[in-house]
This record gives structure tokens, C-alpha cells and sequence, in this order.
């Protein structure tokens, strides 16, 4: 029993840590977007033609912020999870419910859980930063 528990923190450990260096990532790839970004709007001839890579980039900003958090939120989970052989999932639960980021019924989810959300924030980064170099090239194209 003693075994299966300490197994379960090593493995909680991991997958925070991996999410983590996910989440990593994510923020380098939001910040190739946003360059993108800016390169479209300033290679663009009309601002009809800038608006839609400058929208996008306000999504990936709210991405990014996400990412930010989510990144440090795991770093910490990692860390407790290393020094106390589980992930203090209550106490994140209690400080999010505190500041009103969830809801009392969003509480108690298991860690694999989690990490499938931030690896959804991973995607849609990767998904917004393609976009914007699509949008880019177009724009090259178009000029």
C-alpha cells in the first residue's frame, strides 16, 4: 500500500513536471504568434488587412496570461508533489475557489485531469501561432 502511494507522488511529480515544461513551450510558441503578429501588421498595406492578425494576437495575449499562470501553478504542484510525495491538489483547489477562478463544483479533479487542460492551452497556442503565419505569408503574398 505504502508502495502504490509513493508511486502515485512519483508519477504526480512527473506529470506536473511535464506539464510544466509543456506550458514552456506554449509561452515560446504564443510569443512567435505575436511576432507574426506584428510582422503582418506591419507588412500589411491597409489596415483592413492588419485587423484580423492584430485580433488574433489579442486572443493569443489572453493565451499567453493563461499559459503564465498555468505554468507556475504546475511548477508548484511539481514542487509539493516532490517534497511530499503527492500534489497539494486541495490547496490549489482552495486558493482558485478563493479567488474566484472556479467554481466550488470545478474542486476535487484529479491531476491527469489538469494536465489535459493545459495541454489544450499547448494546442490552441501552437493552433493561434500557425495561424498567424499563415496570415503573414498571405499578406507577403497579397503585397
Amino acid at each position: 500500500m505504502a508502495a502504490d502511494a509513493a508511486r502515485c507522488g512519483t508519477t504526480d511529480a512527473w506529470i506536473a513536471h511535464a506539464v510544466t515544461g509543456a506550458l514552456s513551450g506554449a509561452f515560446w510558441i504564443g510569443v512567435a504568434g505575436l511576432a507574426f503578429a506584428l510582422a503582418s501588421a506591419w507588412l500589411s498595406a491597409s489596415p483592413a488587412l492588419s485587423a484580423l492578425p492584430l485580433l488574433v494576437a489579442l486572443a493569443q495575449l489572453w493565451l499567453l496570461l493563461r499559459v503564465a499562470i498555468d505554468r507556475r501553478l504546475f511548477d508548484a504542484l511539481a514542487a509539493s508533489a516532490d517534497r511530499d510525495g503527492q500534489a497539494d491538489l486541495a490547496g490549489l483547489d482552495g486558493a482558485l475557489t478563493g479567488l474566484g477562478w472556479i467554481t466550488p463544483d470545478r474542486a476535487g479533479r484529479p491531476l491527469r485531469e489538469r494536465a489535459r487542460g493545459a495541454m489544450r492551452l499547448v494546442r490552441a497556442s501552437a493552433l493561434l501561432a500557425a495561424l498567424q503565419l499563415c496570415l503573414s505569408l498571405l499578406i507577403l503574398l497579397l503585397r
